[in-house]
């Protein structure tokens, strides 16, 4: 009679469940695998005939055959592992079918029988939960991370045989050195971190510059809160020295601390990629991403033949820092049209859809020419064809789809000596922290309620102007060159600017602020394009 055990596999980031059948008949004794199998889930036969054998079970001289469905669907990983052999034994004899029903089984088998961690852990947690299962054996070094999606109940075990004896009952012939943390219901993630010992310290947030550290750029630091309030786009530009990656780096410091379903998305992402094999949880810290400019197209946006995130993803809820914003390749800046459009990327990889979400708040710095100094002729030795070549690396259809522009010029000594008391990031964070309050209420229900990510229509709804701003915009439209984009990008930004004012209407003093951030676009005007 066949046995069916459940186990799991991640396609992108979302997690897909697979039925491990297994069935033991009459015939010559051979290990048969079927069920579209990659390469390393072929290999599974041997990890699991030689873990079984070393953990006191022989397979018998029979056709043992097991197969993975649906058939479909190219399965890839090693987390099958744990759930082939446990079939094995269910079809076998040695465990009763009535003992792993309804539990999913995920593990790495070594050929002593211990179980190794996984990636993508939570991913297949999530997809089970939301199918009805309740319980999972793990590994226990996955414990932490599975322990965070509330109403799953986690069991983690350290080797083939704890698992084994967990099913059959016998415990007391083997110590079972595993950890079960059961989610109740009311209990909220940050709960549950700090009763897994698993909240940080509160001296970990300041892993990031605070904002009364930069000395200067008012300009640049009311810039930097307006984008970080509503979820828009910044555009750094200024001399080396000026401030700039230390203004990006402080991003993350402003923001509010991640929701429960943001902290279960971020560990999702970085589970996935195996940025989480430490042990370690993301709990706090908003992601802040700084990729360098040799950074690959499959590096940025995710990929392979079986497709991971990219830094993008890696960076959704939180920050993605482009430092010398045009020393990247053309094509890797010109992807970016799609991915601040739709906030996520789109793969066909085996004939499937494979997405992954990338809504993110993009910070670019660049300086105005190879050398860095233009226009000062002080020292800029850049000639017009050398300045002209590189401010044309960015394209108007990038540019267009950023929202604010502020130029950080160089500070003199005495503003680096003056003894002035900076606003810290603490004071600008519970500003922030307000006014996304207030878009929560605006836009109930979705998953990135802000300014930023309003629609025409929710433009038209929201942004309605009065009978001056009107006329603003009308007498500045043509002379600016403004396109419906950066039209409809303006009054998304006098938005945030009148939320963080507490004005419910938007003011031409609001408008002319979002106008001048963006006049003082640096490819616009600074630069000649």
């Amino acid at each position: 009679m066949v046995a069916e055990v459940l186990s799991g596999m991640v396609q992108g980031i979302q997690g897909e469940l697979i039925t491990v059948q297994a069935d033991i008949s009459d015939g010559l004794p051979v290990f048969g695998m079927t069920g579209h199998l990659s390469s390393e889930v072929k290999e599974a036969k041997e990890r699991v005939r030689t873990a079984l054998k070393n953990t006191g079970y022989h397979l018998p001289p029979r056709r043992v055959s097991v197969n993975l469905a649906p058939a479909d669907v190219r399965k890839s990983g090693t987390c099958y592992d744990l759930a082939i052999a446990v079939g094995i034994l269910t079809a076998m004899g040695l465990i009763s079918r009535e003992s792993v029903r309804g539990i999913l089984f995920l593990g790495e088998l070594s050929l002593d029988g211990m179980l190794s961690p996984l990636t993508g852990v939570l991913s297949i947690l999530k997809a089970a939960l939301e199918a009805g299962c309740r319980i999972c054996v793990i590994p226990l070094f996955n414990v932490k991370e599975a322990s965070l999606l509330p109403g799953m109940k986690v069991l983690g075990f350290t080797d083939l045989e704890e698992v084994i004896h967990f099913l059959t009952g016998q415990r007391e012939e083997g110590e079972m050195r595993r950890k079960g943390l059961s989610a109740v219901p009311t209990e909220s993630v940050s709960e549950k971190l700090r009763y897994s010992g698993m909240e940080e310290d509160r001296e970990d947030e300041q892993q990031y510059p605070d904002l009364s550290e930069v000395k200067g750029q008012r300009m640049a630091k009311r810039a930097l809160e307006i984008a970080v309030a509503g979820c828009h786009n910044l555009f750094l530009d200024g001399p080396p020295g000026a401030g700039k990656s230390m203004l990006a780096a402080c991003a993350p410091g402003i923001m509010p601390e991640m929701t429960d379903e943001e902290r279960i998305d971020t560990a999702m992402i970085y589970s996935v990629r195996g940025m989480l094999r430490d042990g370690s949880v993301p709990a706090i810290r908003r992601p802040f991403r700084a990729p360098s400019s040799s950074v690959t197209m499959a590096g940025m946006f995710g990929g392979g033949s079986n497709p991971r995130p990219g830094e993008v993803t890696l960076a959704h809820h939180g920050i993605l820092f482009l430092d010398e914003f045009p020393e990247f390749r053309r094509e890797l800046i010109e992807m970016f049209r799609t991915v601040l459009e739709e906030h996520r990327i789109t793969q066909i990889r085996n004939g499937k859809n494979v997405t992954f979400p990338a809504d993110f708040i993009l910070i670019a710095a660049a300086n105005p020419c190879p050398c860095g100094y233009y226009p000062d002729r002080r020292y800029c030795r850049c000639t017009s064809r050398q300045i002209s070549k590189y401010q044309n690396r960015l394209s108007g259809p990038i540019l267009d789809r950023l929202d604010l522009f502020v130029r950080c010029d160089r500070i003199s000594y005495a503003v680096m000596t003056e003894e002035r008391c900076e606003e810290p990031s603490e004071v600008v964070r519970e500003r922030v922290r307000q006014v996304w309050e207030i878009q929560r209420e605006r836009f109930p229900g979705r998953t990135s309620p802000f300014n930023g990510r309003m629609t025409p229509k929710e433009v038209e709804k929201y942004c309605i102007l009065d009978r001056d701003s009107r006329a603003l915009l009308r007498e500045v439209f043509d002379p600016m060159g403004l396109t419906g984009r950066s039209y409809n990008k303006i009054l998304k930004v006098g938005r945030t600017i009148a939320d963080l004012d507490h004005s419910l209407q938007i003011r031409e003093v609001h408008v002319r602020e979002a106008l001048l951030f963006r006049r003082m676009a640096p490819m616009a005007e600074g630069m000649g394009i």
